[in-house]
């Protein structure tokens, strides 16, 4: 009788799991949300092919979201709006054994490379892995602040991610994927980047609510991703319908700020158009066709393939962007690359309005020039 029990139990639990990890794309259509609270923020994130599975089954609204869970879906969402920036790779301190380790892998890589586009410096400081170790020191008991010794032996077990979600430790997670707008509204200078978001794990910040001296809730503040007022509730655990909610607000941030750069001027055009140059041009190394259509029309796309120098994902740097002569809403992006076989080439990059994806844009032309 305790094993059927059991059974039952573990199966619930994987079907919970299964609506934030399944790799499917047919439509979701969630058996126990009708009425719920989260209904529409749960259906639209579905919508969107961030929660995906086949067919009819439950979503558990109510029930825990896992640390792992969490992780996963916060990379899905940045992804869905900016696309890939950087290729994964091998986190050593993570639990090869845990199946939502590629996902989490991915997210530390785009996390890294944001901030480095928003610096415009490569940094020691690296947000995914201080996000991970202060997930380890709330899995050990202790605060998530930094130590007199850090352990360099650090690991995140399958079983750790498995566990619940805290509020604070949601603030945490979200205060290190904010880390490029933070630094933005910080203003602050790229080399005290690390400084910076150090005097955080110090708790050296100003404290705003009423039950937590943990920075991070404060620090996300700005960010309206939690409708906390004076009290958070940090020792709370999340329900998968409250992590969904804010998931959705974030998905809303991000589309406001891609948009947003572009229709702002100077340095935000530029960093925009490399995050934007990264994700196309990885799609492209990739040959992921889904990706591609969101990057570029088919002509473009045409141009692309035939060119006899294509930069890699890598090498989008140093930047220009002007508004087309003819038309202020269309802006060219002009890049200057260095082929080591060729010598020094340019490319010139037509972004038009196009609200086929996240960005408001779309390369819809491409001119390339021997130097």
């Amino acid at each position: 009788m305790m094993k059927r029990i059991l059974l039952g139990f573990l199966m619930a639990l994987l079907l919970a799991q299964s609506a934030f990890t399944s790799n499917a794309t047919a439509a979701v259509v969630f058996t126990d949300t009708s009425g719920h609270w989260a209904e529409q923020q749960i259906n639209e994130l579905a919508r969107l092919g961030i929660l995906k599975e086949n067919g009819y089954q439950p979503f558990y609204p109510n029930k825990p979201v896992s640390r792992g869970e969490a992780l996963a879906l916060m990379n899905r969402v940045f992804e869905s709006v900016y696309g890939p920036v950087a290729k994964p790779e091998r986190k050593n301190n993570l639990d090869y054994r845990y199946l939502l380790r590629s996902e989490t892998e991915q997210l530390l890589a785009n996390m890294r490379t944001m901030l480095q586009i928003e610096t415009g410096i490569v940094s020691h400081y690296d947000p995914g892995d201080r996000m991970l170790y202060y997930l380890y020191l709330a899995d050990n008991y202790k605060l998530m602040k930094k130590q007199e010794k850090e352990n360099l032996d650090w690991w995140l077990s399958t079983a750790s991610l498995q566990r619940p979600l805290s509020r604070e430790e949601a603030s945490l997670l979200l205060f290190h994927m904010m880390t490029p707008q933070k630094f933005r509204t910080a203003n602050i200078k790229p080399q005290d980047a690390a400084a910076y978001f150090t005097s955080f794990y110090e708790w050296k910040q100003d404290t705003f609510y009423r039950d937590t001296y943990s920075p991070y809730a404060l620090a996300i503040r700005e960010f309206n991703l939690f409708a906390s007022e004076k009290t958070f509730q940090p020792e709370k655990l999340m329900s998968r319908a409250e992590y969904a909610v804010v998931m959705k607000r974030l998905h809303d941030y991000f589309i406001k700020d891609a948009t947003g750069q572009f229709k702002a001027s100077g340095a935000h055009q530029q960093r925009i158009a490399q995050v934007y140059l990264r994700a196309a041009t990885l799609a492209f190394e990739s040959n992921n066709q889904a990706r591609l259509s969101r990057f570029f029309t088919p002509t473009a796309l045409m141009t692309m393939s035939k060119l006899a120098h294509k930069p890699k994902f890598t090498e989008h740097l140093n930047l220009t962007v002007k508004a087309d002569e003819n038309d202020s809403n269309k802006l060219w992006v002009i890049g200057q690359y260095q082929d080591s076989i060729n010598g020094v080439y340019q490319l010139e990059y037509l972004f038009e309005p196009d609200a086929s994806n996240a960005y408001g844009r779309k390369i819809t032309r491409m001119i390339y020039t021997e130097k």
